[in-house]
């Protein structure tokens, strides 16, 4: 089955799933109701009516709320003479009961919370309880703080004599959050120095209306896109390749849609992203620049809910599909609809995807482009199983395409010529996951994952008559085991071991003349890894750990130690260090710019003993905040130097634009916060101050500013929230990205053009002005409606991002190139969930 024909068959499947949403109220509550609007009075035993619960709907007369009350609760509601309405209980009505325990210590468990769709009791002193029912199916839920969730069907329990139901202990390891609502609802800071975003809880940000998880995080100091891509997303002035991407712990080597403008990960299935800028966990590898570990909702939901959306770009659904009380499936895709309808948002996007690329530079008198065709999708697989109390798994599939095909047009004398170009990149993963709780101490994760990652291009030359075909390829196999122990309140212990196997094929194949080319490489890691998380004091937490690689290719043993010290003072302030030593062996290089049609032109490579070093990094922050009566103010001050890059992962575009040879980068900066909150508004400010320098032993001069030498960044925003209205608005702001000049008034030398001092000039500084707004609201009963309105680069600012020199055909004139980020771009949502 073909891709398109897989999307369109399993968005036809996600878009025919209903389901039903439940906010309940007390049934006495809603009669009161009922007999403020109505001349009607209930009669009941109020012992009757206790514990009992019921979905809040509103009916024009009283016959049809009283068959609603009949369908929905386990009574009879009978109208007597004298408007009276008599309620007794149903004649098949049940009841269970049922005594709760601690599995650990064998002692009753007083004041569980015990659920079903009609009621909810609690256990008494000695951990009894009863319950009524009609169907034996009906789910019994029992909660208890302290301890794992469980659900029962009712036929399951009996009235004598009552059964012992035993709940597992939660495993509570040390906790981590010491700012909540860091800058914005939902994002909080840790303990550990990491920063989470929970989407359930997240506030809106200017220029979105759904949380694009890669655009989300460019928000928070130090992290941004300098070419205003989630494909290129720089943490504290490294490269996108230095980022270890992680979904549900497997390694991701596609992160973006449209050829890196939108994230490629549904936003329904992301419930939380946790971001490392330094002071990692030792079981990460890789990422020499930061962490973005992406987890979708670990619990298990009993009950199948739908949510399914629109916007301009594309069409979006999520099904949770529960299997019994144990299990559920998570079902999600997302697919472009420009196929429907091209709106002019679709055609903005691709204006500046494919902007001084290949489809887009051959439009002139003599050779055309036409039936142009783009199109992407995302589909994910995930199920969830509680296979005992203690034992949990979890698999996951997640495919990823983005797909471009035109025709390249020409005429030859009387002759007309047409050849199809195109460029397809895939990622497609799957994943298995167990964990076990052995007991409130001691629990164990194993998981194993595979991915393979695709990129082909097939390029035709209509004037040559040539054929160049690219491909990109990487498979990787990985394994990871971990126990975690809990030593006491104070100490907890992780221990683990990884097993990486990636290969990666680079292939080039020519047919006029025929030249064909191969290069395939694999590379095997060997990583143990230990942490310990430590509360020596109450406002004392220290986490360290150690990770040893063992790489194969290299017979290299690297030791790389990771610390956070977190320490918090005068009840309202907090500092904290972080240090970490990291390593890579995967990054990407550019050979041409015009590779792979000049879109995706960077590809995956391996570190080769000779010829392309294994990437290191070090890194030194300290911190110190401020929170109390709804201000925050932080200052993290860092020093980061980053070894073994080449100068092709770099994409020099002056002088150096064919050189092979390996170096690295320093950088130092400071990233600064301050945000107040008030009871409706949020509104935050965040400046970064960064220096970043190349140096190049081979180059002259050696040393000279990065490309990613971004000095100043100023981002503002304000966020008004009342009931369902939601409100955002902010400007960012950054001074130009270097870049080469060439010589005045000798722009060409011997036919090439000649460069001035590499990176001694900026770009136009950069300046954009976003908005955006959202509203929630009920559709009909049991469903939900939200619509947003967003408008991206409100002033339409032509930012550059970038510029480099070209010479035409004859080599006469020199060309500047400019790549302009988005325009004054609108986008609308409309999404509804059951």
């Amino acid at each position: 089955m073909s891709l398109r024909k897989f999307a369109t068959f399993f968005f036809s499947f996600l878009f025919t799933i209903l389901a039903s949403a439940q906010e309940r109220i007390p049934l006495r509550e809603y009669l009161d109701n009922i007999e403020s609007r109505f001349p009607y009075d209930f009669s009941f035993r109020d012992l009757d009516l206790a514990n009992h619960y019921i979905v809040p709907t509103t009916f024009d007369d009283i016959q049809q709320s009283l068959s609603y009350l009949k369908e929905t609760t386990l009574f009879q509601f009978e109208v007597l003479n004298d408007r009276t309405v008599a309620i007794t209980k149903k004649e098949n009505v049940n009841w269970v009961c049922g005594i709760v325990f601690s599995s650990e210590s064998d002692t009753p468990l007083s004041n569980v919370t015990i659920t079903t769709k009609y009621q909810r009791v609690a256990a008494d002193a000695n951990g009894n309880f009863e319950i009524d029912y009609i169907d034996p199916n009906t789910t019994i839920d029992l909660q208890y703080i302290g301890f794992e969730e469980l659900q029962l069907n009712a036929g399951m329990l009996q009235k004598e004599p009552c059964k012992t139901i035993q709940l597992l202990p939660k495993i509570e390891f040390l906790s981590t959050v010491t700012l909540s609502n860091y800058f914005a609802k939902g994002i909080s800071k840790n303990l550990d120095g990491s920063l989470s975003v929970d989407y359930d809880e997240f506030d809106l940000l200017p220029g979105l209306i759904e949380p694009d998880v890669l655009l989300t995080i460019q928000a928070l100091p130090g992290i941004q896109s300098v070419n205003e891509t989630v494909s290129f997303i720089n943490i504290r002035g490294g490269t996108n390749d230095q980022n270890l991407i992680l979904w549900d712990g497997i390694k991701m080597y596609q992160n973006g849609h449209f050829f890196g403008l939108i994230s490629a990960f549904n936003p329904l299935l992301t419930k939380e992203v946790t971001l490392y800028k330094n002071g990692s966990p030792s079981s990460y590898g890789d990422g020499v620049s930061g962490v973005i570990a992406m987890e979708s909702d670990s619990k298990i939901d009993p009950e199948l809910r739908v949510d399914a959306g629109v916007n301009l770009i594309s069409a979006d659904a999520f099904a949770n599909i529960p299997l019994g009380t144990r299990g559920s499936v998570h079902i999600s895709g997302r697919k472009s609809i420009n196929s429907v309808l091209e709106t002019p948002t679709f055609n903005t996007y691709f204006d500046r995807a494919f902007q001084n690329s290949e489809l887009t530079q051959l439009n002139d008198d003599l050779f055309t482009t036409s039936n142009d065709n783009f199109s992407f999708f995302d589909a994910s697989l995930r199920g969830l199983y509680q296979v005992t109390d203690k034992d949990l798994v979890r698999v996951n599939f997640l495919i990823l395409a983005n797909d471009l095909e035109f025709l390249e047009n020409g005429e030859f004398g009387e002759e007309f010529r047409s050849l199809q170009s195109d460029l397809v990149q895939n990622n497609l993963t799957g994943g298995f996951y167990y964990e076990r709780n052995w007991n409130d101490q001691f629990q164990t994760q194993l998981q194993w994952y595979g991915t393979n990652y695709e990129l082909q291009a097939l390029n035709a030359d209509i004037m040559n008559d040539q054929a160049l075909l690219q491909e990109n390829d990487v498979l990787e196999t990985g394994v990871k085991v971990s126990g975690r122990l809990r030593f006491s309140e104070k100490i907890q212990g992780t221990l683990g071991y990884q097993w990486n196997e990636t290969g990666i094929t680079n292939f080039e194949r020519i047919n006029n003349p025929f030249f064909q080319r191969r290069d395939k490489r694999v590379i095997r890691t060997n990583s143990a890894f230990a942490e310990t998380k430590y509360l020596p004091f109450a406002n004392v937490t220290l986490h360290a750990g150690l990770r040893v690689n063992h790489i194969d290719k290299f017979n290299e043993v690297l030791w790389e130690p990771r610390v956070s010290l977190n320490y918090r003072f005068l009840k309202h302030f907090a500092f904290e260090i972080l240090g970490e030593i990291k390593s890579q062996t995967t990054s990407k290089i550019v050979d041409f710019q015009d590779d792979f049609l000049g879109i995706e032109n960077r590809r995956w490579v391996l570190s080769t003993p000779g010829e392309i070093p294994i990437v290191k990094g070090q890194q030194l922050s300290a911190g110190i905040s401020m929170n109390r009566k709804g201000w925050l103010v932080s200052a993290e001050p860092y020093l980061k130097k980053v070894t073994g890059i080449t100068s092709q992962s770099q994409g020099f575009q002056n002088q150096f634009r064919e050189e092979r040879t390996s170096g690295s980068y320093t950088t130092s900066g400071i990233d600064f916060l301050i945000n107040k909150r008030f009871r409706k508004i949020n509104t935050w400010l965040s400046y970064s101050y960064a220096e970043n320098d190349y140096n190049f032993d081979t180059f002259d001069p050696s040393e000279f500013h990065n490309n990613l030498d971004i000095r100043h960044r100023i981002t503002y925003g304000i966020n008004y929230a009342f009931r369902d209205f939601n409100i955002s608005g902010g400007f960012t702001w950054h001074s130009g990205r270097p870049t080469t000049l060439l010589v005045e008034g000798a722009e060409l030398l011997d036919d090439d053009l000649n460069f001035a001092a590499p990176n001694a000039a900026n770009l136009e500084d950069y300046m954009r002005v976003d908005v955006s707004a959202t509203y929630r609201f009920k559709l009909a009963k049991g469903v939900n409606a939200f619509a947003g309105l967003s408008i991206w680069n409100l002033f339409d600012k032509r930012n550059v991002v970038n510029r480099f020199y070209g010479v035409d055909m004859d080599n006469i004139e020199v060309l500047e190139i400019d790549e302009v980020a988005l325009r004054f771009t609108p986008n609308a949502s409309f999404s509804i969930n059951f």
